[in-house]
């Protein structure tokens, strides 16, 4: 990880740390010591600690007492309220991105989509997924609604790029994810507001359920090779959301 300057070392911490998350150096479930990664940053455990407790607050980072801090892994239970979530900041992103349209942020949806279908053409997952996200991430900041944006990409966004090595397995046939995007942005163009929240919705429930299941697949897969590595929760809940073996 990068060291951090010393004149912004609470912000600076912030984003290195946010950063290493939502690429994937952690996995979901390691722990994060403070000594080792306040030596990594050339920082005192202070500004780490501030750092950390606002990547908490954010979602990103779990606190379990007597045990530290540990990257979120992901549990069925918390893909239903992610993508639930989703589906209600969505569905009104495309309406309020509708009622503000001009060609020139017609074109850049437009650009977006081009950026699928080339992911597509090359047969790329990953490159498909990062565009996937690149597509739904422009509808927001199309809307002009800065408040609508900033919820996105600190309470959904950066989850589901963590999510990235799982959505790569459960893509539809690329032609297919192409489609889907294309028949949103067709709405949204033809500003048929109905239409494109109901292309959205069954989008983002394909991807709820295609994730979740992969999710739960995982989890069961977990409890089998090591049935007592995992924290419980309380009665009801899926099985707990970090590995103890980091």
């Amino acid at each position: 990880m990068a060291r951090v300057p010393s004149e912004t070392l609470g912000a600076s911490a912030l984003e290195a740390l946010r950063t290493s998350i939502l690429a994937g150096r952690f996995a979901g479930g390691d722990r994060l010591v403070e000594a080792t990664l306040a030596q990594e940053m050339g920082i005192s455990r202070g500004p780490l600690r501030e750092a950390m407790a606002l990547l908490e607050k954010d979602g990103l980072i779990l606190n379990v007492p007597r045990r530290g801090r540990y990257v979120v892994e992901f549990t069925t239970k918390g893909i239903d309220e992610l993508y639930r979530l989703r589906n209600v900041l969505e569905t009104h992103a495309v309406e309020r991105l509708i009622k503000a349209a001009e060609p020139s942020k017609e074109r850049a949806l437009e650009r977006a989509w081009r950026q699928v279908r080339d992911a597509a053409e090359m047969a790329d997952p990953l490159r498909m997924a990062l565009a996937d996200l690149s597509f739904h991430d422009t509808i927001y900041e199309l809307t002009g609604d800065d408040l609508l944006v900033r919820v996105w990409r600190e309470n959904v966004a950066g989850k589901l790029r963590m999510l990235v090595n799982i959505t790569t397995r459960t893509l539809h046939p690329m032609a297919i994810e192409v489609s889907h995007h294309q028949h949103i942005m067709d709405a949204i163009l033809e500003h048929d507001v109905d239409t494109a929240q109901e292309h959205v919705a069954q989008h983002v429930e394909d991807a709820r359920l295609r994730v979740r299941n992969a999710v739960a697949a995982a989890q069961a897969d977990s409890r089998t090779l090591d049935p007592h590595s995992r924290l419980e929760t309380s009665a009801g809940d899926q099985p707990a959301t970090v590995s103890l073996s980091s």
